[in-house]
């Protein structure tokens, strides 16, 4: 727990030293953003967003929580802490990744395993990208990890993680094959 808390904090200040805080949120994340900000300001679901028709709504939606429960008056406020949310998501994922890991391999190769998705580039820049990757890798990852448990239950609770999964984006429905 003591080396897992470790790298949790290395994947923190890693990420937070190259946080581009200032910069607007650019491509994918711009739209998801305007998605969340309709959604907290309004409380109904838009029909889209600059006439462009967001299918997985999953991750706007989640991010509309926090966007309710921030006060602002910059745009750029909300930005950083769409941001934020990604960075945080995106580090909590090693408990799974740790989890999956241990399931195949021992307690050493498990923490390297973590070591390996917490400081891998693209997942590092996917988490300053404020888009939907980090949500959807946590959410697959504790999905596979909650099936591939012995319990019954948890086997179905794997099976509320994939309809959260698909919901952020479609390609977690490859994961019912």
């Amino acid at each position: 727990i003591i080396c897992l808390g470790i790298i949790g904090l290395a994947g923190f200040l890693i990420r937070f030293f190259y946080f581009p805080e200032g910069i607007p949120i650019t491509f994918d994340g711009y739209s998801y953003f305007w998605y969340a900000n309709d959604l907290s300001l309004s409380g109904t679901f838009p029909t889209d967003i600059f006439g462009i028709k967001i299918t997985n709504n999953g991750w706007p939606t989640f991010l509309s929580v926090f966007f309710s429960l921030f006060n602002s008056d910059n745009f750029l406020h909300y930005m950083d802490l769409q941001r934020y949310v990604t960075i945080v998501i995106s580090v909590i994922t090693i408990i799974p990744v740790f989890a999956l890991c241990k399931r195949f391999c021992g307690n050493g190769l498990s923490l390297l395993g973590t070591v390996f998705f917490v400081f891998q580039p693209r997942i590092i820049e996917n988490s300053l990208l404020g888009i939907t990757e980090p949500l959807f890798v946590l959410l697959a990852v504790s999905c596979l990890v909650l099936f591939l448990q012995d319990n019954l239950k948890l086997k179905y609770i794997s099976f509320a993680f994939l309809a959260l999964t698909c919901l952020v984006s479609y390609e977690g429905i490859l994961l019912i094959f």
